[in-house]
């Protein structure tokens, strides 16, 4: 007779943009979900929703949390650095607390959503093996971050360095089409959310920790492509093309995680979000 295989118990940190749609998304795979959000309304969104709500802060110090939250065995973070608000160092602080905290619970393992701009402002391909430090003070804190996570010797860490993401809100419109003027000849390093929640939901199904992984289309179509199609998609003027000065056009490559997941993207190219509009 076979065992029954139980499914572990994922707390997402937090249920945003990308973090709520993520929970339904391992519900709809069999997977019991523990969803936070920083306010009482955020967590009443939540349970509308139909997903496991707890109000979670961190903090430099203990992070704030019901105690049923920590109760898991993944835990996925989702959290920004908002540098511009706090600065570099609040955050890192946050995540030295947080470190602490998991490794006071049964958490054992972690996948922390990180950024490509931990990567230097390099001209050409860059891997996971690309150690420069950046420039930017969210991708030095979130380097810094990456590090603590990865040090620990009580739960395993897998990094997961999203490019820029994009897909349903979080598409050029008429405002931005207006704007967007300045190095629109860059390239552009992106992934659609439906490729964030299908390669974390990947990730845990094959059970895959202790890694750093890239996650971008393999396309990389420079931003005034980019923005011509969402104009002709909405029916407004082509922009103009705006030259870079001497800028780096660094190209995330993710051959890591294609091989590593045997994952095809559903958006490998950018510009494929606009096709039928």
């Amino acid at each position: 007779m076979m065992m029954e295989q139980h499914l572990p118990v994922i707390s997402i940190l937090s249920c945003g943009w990308l973090g709520k749609p993520l929970a339904l998304a391992l519900q709809d795979r069999g997977y019991a979900v523990k969803g936070a959000r920083t306010s009482a309304a955020g967590v009443q969104e939540l349970q509308a929703a139909g997903i496991d709500g707890y109000q979670v802060v961190l903090r430099p110090s203990v992070p704030e949390a019901p105690a049923s939250f920590w109760d898991a065995d993944i835990l996925v973070i989702n959290v920004p650095p908002r540098n511009r608000e706090r600065g570099v160092a609040a955050h890192v602080a946050e995540i030295e607390a947080l470190r602490t905290r998991l490794e006071a619970s049964r958490i054992k393992k972690v996948l922390f959503v990180s950024s490509t701009s931990v990567y230097a402002g390099v001209d050409g391909p860059v891997t996971e093996e690309n150690t420069l430090m950046p420039e930017t003070p969210n991708g030095m804190a979130l380097r810094e971050v990456e590090q603590l996570l990865m040090q620990s010797v009580v739960f395993q860490t897998t990094i997961l360095r999203f490019g820029g993401l994009i897909g349903y809100n979080r598409l050029p419109n008429a405002e931005t089409l207006a704007t967007q003027q300045r190095n629109n000849d860059a390239p552009m390093n992106a992934i659609h959310r439906d490729d964030c929640i299908r390669i974390i939901c990947d990730l845990i199904a094959k059970d895959i920790w202790g890694e750093v992984f890239n996650a971008c289309a393999s396309a990389h179509p420079l931003r005034y492509q980019y923005y011509r199609a969402a104009a002709r998609a909405l029916g407004l003027d082509i922009p103009e093309k705006y030259a870079s000065v001497a800028p780096p056009h660094k190209l995330v490559n993710s051959d890591k995680l294609k091989h590593r997941l045997g994952y095809t993207f559903i958006y490998d190219d950018p510009l494929q979000v606009f096709d039928g509009q």
